[in-house]
C-alpha cells in the first residue's frame, strides 16, 4: 500500500510538472499568432493529464489521491519558482 502511494505521489508530481511546463508552449503559440495550435496544445495538456490520472485511478482511490496531491504540490513549487523569476 505504501509503495502504491509513493508511486502515485511521484507520478503525480511528474505529471504536474510536465503539465505546468507545457503551458509555456501553449502561451508561445498563442502569442505568436497561432491560436488554433495554441488551443489544441491546451486541449492536449488537459486530455493527457486526465488520461494519466484515469490510468492511476485503476489502481485504486489512494494512489489517485496521492497523484492528485503530487500534481498540486508540483504546481505550487513551480509557481513559486516562476514568481521569483518575474
Amino acid at each position: 500500500m505504501i509503495v502504491a502511494l509513493m508511486l502515485g505521489l511521484a507520478a503525480g508530481a511528474l505529471l504536474g510538472a510536465a503539465h505546468l511546463a507545457s503551458l509555456w508552449w501553449s502561451v508561445v503559440l498563442l502569442r505568436d499568432g497561432r491560436p488554433i495550435l495554441g488551443v489544441m496544445a491546451q486541449a492536449f495538456r488537459f486530455v493527457a493529464l486526465a488520461l494519466a490520472l484515469a490510468l492511476i485511478a485503476h489502481h485504486g482511490a489512494a494512489p489517485l489521491l496521492a497523484a492528485a496531491f503530487g500534481v498540486l504540490a508540483a504546481r505550487a513549487l513551480l509557481l513559486r519558482r516562476f514568481e521569483r523569476m518575474a
